[in-house]
């Protein structure tokens, strides 16, 4: 797991899961958290990851290297942002 975040990241991160929550039109099974793995829920599938990706990037006027980053390992909002922006 994680070390804590920083309040900035938690702020970011939840940005991130409302985001998430507006991509699905609120119509989700269960919670999104900065955890939750949002490819193996399905709750996005390539084009919207993609979609969240660039929102993060705007955020943050960072870059994100997708060359770099193992979805195998999870595709959480967390590792998102932390591959983002460290």
């Amino acid at each position: 797991m994680d070390a804590e975040a920083k309040p900035l990241d938690k702020n970011l991160e939840q940005d991130l899961i409302e985001w998430v929550v507006n991509w699905n039109e609120g119509e989700l099974d269960g919670d999104v958290d900065a955890d939750t793995d949002l490819s193996a829920t399905g709750l996005l599938d390539s084009m919207a990851l993609v979609g969240l990706v660039a929102f993060l990037e705007d955020r943050t006027d960072a870059t994100f290297d997708f060359a770099s980053f193992d979805p195998v390992e999870g595709t959480s909002i967390r590792r998102l942002v932390r591959h983002c922006v460290g």
